[in-house]
Order: C-alpha cells, then structure tokens, then sequence
C-alpha cells in the first residue's frame, strides 16, 4: 500500500535543504503531507536548522507539514519511519550514477533499504521542480 504523506530527511546542509525544496514543491502540488524529519540528537536544538526549515515551509503554503527530531543513525531511522511512506526524499551532496556505491552514504543506504521509492536530490538542484505526472495509485 502507498502511503498518504511523503517523507524527507533535513540536516541543514545544502543537499538536505534540496531535498525539502523538492519534497515541499512535491507535496504542494500533489496533495501529499510531507513529513519533515532530522535525525541526530535530539537534546540539542538547531535554531539555524529550524530558521531555514521554517523559511523552506512558509514558500510552499499550499504544502502540509509536520516535523520531526529523532535520536540515532540518519539512514536506519529515516528507513525506519518511511516505512509507510509514498516516497522517500533525501538529498546527496554529489551526482552521478556512483552514488549508490558511496560507503557511509546516507542516501545509498536509503535508496538499498527503503521498503518505498526513493527520490535522491542533488545539493545543486534547488531549483529543480517535482515530477510533472502524479504519483499514480496513492490515497491522500
């Protein structure tokens, strides 16, 4: 079953802010809810990282949102609660076809463990739009 929401993990970073782009224009013109989640530790509070969140957000307002931090690794835990995702959006700071062979790569180890597709936007793409044709058999 595809789920309702599309999930997408943010650390800050320019590939990470990338893919929130991606996933905010995504989840703005197909209807889905997009759940924003950073992993790391989750004592300590980015202020930088939930000033640019909030700035990605307010620029997509027809997008729904709701957000995370979680402890632990980033690839287990975004695999973990995508679970039941439509898609999985990340970014990588490189592109090209070895991405996927990149060790300690967040990204490869979601796009090997996913049980949903993955959506892999590169940290120069901010300007790259979602897909033009609708994800096909989803419930919103």
């Amino acid at each position: 079953m595809i789920g309702d929401h599309l999930t997408v993990g943010v650390d800050g970073s320019p590939a990470g802010m990338a893919a929130l782009g991606w996933a905010l224009a995504e989840g703005a013109r197909s209807g889905y809810r997009v759940h924003v989640v950073t992993v790391g530790r989750a004592d300590e509070p980015d202020a930088e990282l939930d000033t640019a969140v909030a700035a990605a957000v307010a620029a997509h307002p027809r997008a729904s949102v709701w957000r995370r931090r979680l402890p632990g690794s980033p690839g287990p835990e975004l695999v973990r609660v995508s679970f039941d995702s439509a898609l999985l959006v990340v970014g990588v700071r490189r592109a090209g076809h070895a991405l996927l062979t990149l060790r300690g790569s967040v990204s490869a180890y979601c796009a090997r463990h996913a049980c949903c597709p993955v959506v892999v936007v590169p940290a120069d793409s901010r300007t790259m739009t979602s897909p033009a044709t609708p994800l096909s058999g989803a419930a919103r």
